[in-house]
């Protein structure tokens, strides 16, 4: 049941508008060119393509200057007031990988699963119900969703796009995780990425076509190709970190440091670039202060080694402490 506006306006603080004009005035932009992204906003985007690592493409939608501004402030005003299911930790202040990962860490057994296209599946219809349940008219959750959208979906690289994403997901999360409690099955989702845990492998294969059948019916597709099942004797990697089955914690992994290793002794020592995403000691100084946010340990290992490497090069650099 969607409470009425003002019922809901005065219960979480955000603004009131009964008009494009009154948020055009809020927003400081004329009417003018707010109208004009509300019919037609394609225009004020600007598509490219970036690879994904199978070797397709992921279609990116950038807003201009003027859409951003706008999006800003309705990511700063309104969804920023708002709180998405607890299991969702992506797109989060003080929430990161690591935080999603520490749910799992005492289980043994781990699903994973991927959404395809989680973005482009998040329509304008979604967006617009989602502004009318915290309680605007049908009128002005038009307009907000055609603010939030291009060509009808959720656009990749939108300023507003990440947080819709979880709040769009609500019923989805409440759904998996009211079913996963009961099988005592640990349920997160980090944007697209779904990690369900449980310490018993039957109950957690038995559930999948369960969870499949929900994502589904909540309007999403799996990526099959991403679907993984891991347990005792092989690693698990979620969200990027690892667990091996001796660790008491998620790391890097050992594989990465290896990696690392060799891509800063070439760097240092062989002066020779073997990763275009590492080529500078500033990119790998950039990677270490990502490794110090999540696994503390791994960074400890790698900054002494660079250090070291450093030192016997005759290399000064500022410190990443």
């Amino acid at each position: 049941m969607i409470m009425k506006a003002k019922q809901l306006y005065k219960l979480i603080g955000i603004p009131q508008f009964e008009s494009i004009s009154e948020l055009a005035e809020m927003i400081h932009i004329s009417d003018n060119k707010l109208y004009s992204i509300v019919r037609n906003s394609r225009p004020f985007y600007r598509r490219y393509s970036i690879p994904k690592k199978n070797g397709d493409e992921r279609q990116i939608y950038q807003p201009n200057r003027d859409v951003k501004a706008i999006q800003a402030w309705i990511l700063r005003n309104i969804l920023d007031l708002l709180n998405p299911s607890m299991y969702a930790t992506a797109y989060r202040k003080k929430y990161s990988i690591l935080e999603n990962v520490r749910f799992h860490q005492k289980q043994r057994y781990f699903l994973c699963l991927d959404i395809e296209d989680f973005f482009p599946s998040i329509n304008i219809s979604n967006i617009k119900y989602f502004f009318m349940s915290i309680g605007y008219a049908n009128n002005i959750s038009d307009v907000l969703a055609r603010l939030c959208t291009c060509d009808n979906r959720l656009p990749q690289g939108g300023v507003t796009s990440p947080a819709l994403s979880n709040f769009i997901c609500y019923k989805l999360d409440k759904r998996i995780a009211g079913f996963s409690g009961k099988k005592r099955i640990t349920y997160t989702r980090f944007a697209d990425d779904i990690t369900l845990s449980s310490n018993n492998r039957r109950v957690l294969n038995y559930s999948f076509s369960i969870f499949k059948n929900i994502i589904n019916n909540e309007g999403f597709e799996l990526n099959n190709n991403k679907t993984r099942f891991t347990g005792p004797g092989r690693s698990c990697k979620i969200t990027g970190l690892i667990k091996n089955n001796s660790a008491a914690s998620f790391s890097i992994g050992k594989k990465k440091k290896n990696y690392m290793r060799y891509v800063l002794f070439n760097l240092i020592v062989n002066k020779k670039i073997v990763d275009v995403k590492y080529s500078t000691i500033e990119s790998i100084i950039g990677w270490l202060l990502f490794v110090k946010s999540v696994d503390i340990l791994s960074y400890e290992y790698m900054n002494r080694y660079m250090e070291r490497l450093l030192n016997n090069n005759n290399l000064t650099i500022a410190s990443t402490g």
